[in-house]
């Protein structure tokens, strides 16, 4: 019985960086509201999340299946 899933390396990293930050940093201090109408994180927060994000996916791909 064959019980492997496939799950997108990338988008999962993504999310789980997202909700640490998001978890544990006031909402106020990680976004950067622009004047055309964008969020984006502020400076500090993108190195926090891409941080988070290389953390996450190394995780993530050294816990896969080889085929």
């Amino acid at each position: 019985m064959n019980n492997n899933i496939t799950i997108n390396n990338v988008e999962l990293a993504s999310e789980l960086a997202h909700l640490e930050i998001t978890r544990y940093f006031n909402t106020s201090t990680i976004f950067v509201h622009e004047d055309n109408g964008d969020t984006r994180y502020t400076d500090e927060m993108q190195e926090t999340f891409n941080d988070l994000y290389d953390m996450y996916l190394d995780i993530i791909e050294s816990t896969q299946i080889n085929k």
